[in-house]
C-alpha cells in the first residue's frame, strides 16, 4: 500500500515537473518576435528548454509516431548545431528543400521562409512585410501535416509579399500564395521515435492569378529523417538529420 502511494506520488511529481517544464518553454516562445530573427540569447534558452522537456516526454514509445498524425503549425525553428556530431558545413547545409519550414535560421525564426539571410534581406528592402499591425497574423504561416498510413507528409507554407509591380499584386497591392513540399515518410526499423523521408514534389502558387507550377523532385529529392523528441495533445518538439529544430503546436488530429 505505502509502495504504491509513493509511485503514485511520484508519477504526480513527474507530471508537475513536465507541465511546468512545458509552460516554461512556451513563455519563452511568446517572447519570440513574430516576423523577425529571435535573439541569440533567447534562443539559446529556448534550445535548452527544448533539451529537457524532450527527456520527459509523456508518450510512450511505441505511440510517438501514430499520435503525430494531423495537422500542425509551426511556432519556432532554429537549427542547432550542437546537437550534430560535426559542424562541417557541407555536412550540416540545409538545402531549403530539407527543411520543414524552408529556412536555414542557426539565430531561431518563428516564421521562416527563405534562408535567414535572403529573407532578412528582402524584408529590410521591403519585399516581404516584416511589420503588422496590432491583431493582425503573421504575414508568413507554416503548416505540417502527416499521415503516415498513406506515408505522407505535406509541408505547405503560406507568406504574403508586398509586391512592388502590378503583376500578380490585389487591389492592397500585397501578392499572397502558397509553397507546398510533399514528402514521402516512412516508419524508421530501427528507432520509434523517428521517420525517414524523401522530398518528393515542390509546388509554388500564387493566389488570384494564373501562376500554379508544381516540379517532382525525383532522383535530386533529398533524403533524411524527422525524430520527434516529445509529443503531447497540443505540441511536439522534432529534430532533423541536419540539426534543425522543430516546434509545432497541434491544429487538428
Amino acid at each position: 500500500f505505502f509502495r504504491k502511494g509513493r509511485n503514485n506520488a511520484k508519477a504526480a511529481d513527474d507530471k508537475n515537473a513536465e507541465s511546468g517544464n512545458k509552460l516554461s518553454l512556451l513563455n519563452l516562445l511568446s517572447k519570440v518576435p513574430s516576423n523577425e530573427s529571435t535573439p541569440k540569447e533567447l534562443t539559446q534558452e529556448i534550445l535548452q528548454a527544448v533539451r529537457v522537456l524532450e527527456k520527459e516526454c509523456p508518450t510512450l514509445e511505441a505511440d510517438v509516431l501514430p499520435k503525430l498524425a494531423g495537422n500542425w503549425e509551426l511556432l519556432w525553428t532554429a537549427q542547432d548545431l550542437s546537437s550534430l556530431p560535426t559542424t562541417n558545413p557541407f555536412a550540416t547545409f540545409i538545402n531549403p528543400l530539407e527543411n520543414q519550414s524552408y529556412s536555414n535560421n542557426p539565430s531561431g525564426r518563428s516564421n521562416p521562409i527563405l534562408p535567414q539571410n535572403v529573407q532578412d534581406g528582402l524584408e529590410d528592402i521591403g519585399l516581404l512585410s516584416n511589420e503588422r499591425k496590432d491583431g493582425d497574423q503573421n504575414t508568413i504561416k507554416s503548416t505540417q501535416a502527416i499521415n503516415l498510413k498513406k506515408n505522407r507528409i505535406r509541408n505547405v507554407v503560406a507568406f504574403e509579399a508586398n509586391n512592388p509591380t502590378p503583376l500578380f499584386s490585389n487591389k492592397d497591392g500585397k501578392t499572397r500564395g502558397f509553397i507546398t513540399v510533399d514528402v514521402k515518410g516512412a516508419a524508421n526499423p530501427n528507432d520509434a521515435r523517428k521517420i525517414d523521408v524523401k522530398f518528393d514534389r515542390f509546388r509554388v502558387s500564387i493566389l488570384d492569378s494564373p501562376l500554379d507550377v508544381s516540379f517532382p523532385l525525383g532522383v535530386v529529392g533529398p533524403t533524411g529523417w524527422l525524430r520527434t523528441g516529445y509529443v503531447d495533445d497540443d505540441i511536439r518538439v522534432t529534430r532533423g538529420h541536419k540539426g534543425s529544430v522543430f516546434i509545432l503546436s497541434r491544429t487538428a488530429k
